[in-house]
């Protein structure tokens, strides 16, 4: 049996919180999914067994925050019981004083970070009854953590990502904008981000684009490629499969049906278990 439930945060996490997820899958002695770049970091809390990742390189942690991703992952599971905290792109750095470019394609568990409120937020999670104590706990720590930890560059890189999301490509307007030198804003981005300019406006791209193809699929895919700023058609398919492994067409074939509310889920978790089922993890 599968259970997915997406939770909007509240409106004061709002700009630093895209989502909460809860997913279930029990009954399965073997599931796969793949993962996809969502140019988001998370803070990912197992109550059920550990996962396997082709990309991280064997069994992950317990909890963990999970950093940037540049390519896809495919994860091994059994029972799968996830509580995930999906922040907005520059979310995490909000809320805790690392580099966020420390967590670039990997998975850190909490127990290095030296954080105990963390390990008892974890705790806590353990023992909540349902999913909205769960939320509860997780956003009264979150609130705490906030009111005793906004970076002096928050403001510069919530406005830069906002400018990426409408569409500015271009990274010496960006620094401009940011009136930052053009090293320093790399630097700054990254720590904040958790990837550089480049690749994060290309993840950006890639997703605006796959968003576009599943709300009205009988586009062609010339049409979206020149819409959304790539060379040319194999330009876009290029980039589709260095991010998800798939061709536009393939990854299509094989997401879930959109729905406004699970949208950013399924844009993220790809189940196609007949052919994952041939990858060796």
């Amino acid at each position: 049996m599968e259970k997915i439930q997406v939770i909007q945060p509240t409106k004061l996490l709002a700009p630093y919180i895209k989502q909460y997820w809860f997913l279930r899958i029990d009954d399965v002695k073997q599931g796969f999914q793949r993962s996809i770049p969502a140019g988001c970091v998370a803070l990912v809390f197992h109550k059920g067994n550990k996962i396997i990742s082709s990309f991280h390189k064997g069994t992950q942690p317990q909890s963990y925050i999970s950093g940037q991703i540049s390519t896809y992952s495919d994860i091994e599971f059994s029972f799968l019981d996830m509580v995930i905290i999906l922040f907005q792109p520059i979310g995490c750095r909000m809320f805790f004083p690392y580099p966020m470019e420390e967590f670039t394609n990997q998975n850190i568990s909490i127990d290095l970070l030296d954080n105990t409120y963390l390990v008892e937020l974890e705790e806590k999670i353990n023992e909540a009854s349902d999913t909205y104590q769960t939320v509860r706990l997780i956003e009264e720590y979150l609130l705490n953590r906030l009111s005793k930890n906004i970076p002096c560059n928050a403001n510069r890189m919530m406005t830069t990502v906002q400018n990426i999301n409408e569409g500015e490509g271009n990274i010496s307007v960006l620094s401009q904008t940011a009136c930052l030198g053009y090293k320093q804003f790399k630097r700054i981005f990254a720590e904040y981000v958790g990837l550089n300019p480049k690749d994060f406006i290309q993840i950006t791209r890639f997703r605006k684009t796959f968003n576009i193809l599943q709300l009205t699929p009988q586009i062609s895919i010339s049409k979206v490629a020149y819409d959304c700023g790539y060379y040319d058609k194999s330009h876009l398919i290029k980039e589709f499969k260095m991010f998800t492994g798939y061709t536009p067409k393939q990854l299509l074939d094989i997401c879930d049906t959109y729905t406004e509310n699970l949208s950013v889920f399924n844009s993220v978790f790809i189940n196609d278990n007949k052919k994952l089922n041939n990858i060796a993890l």
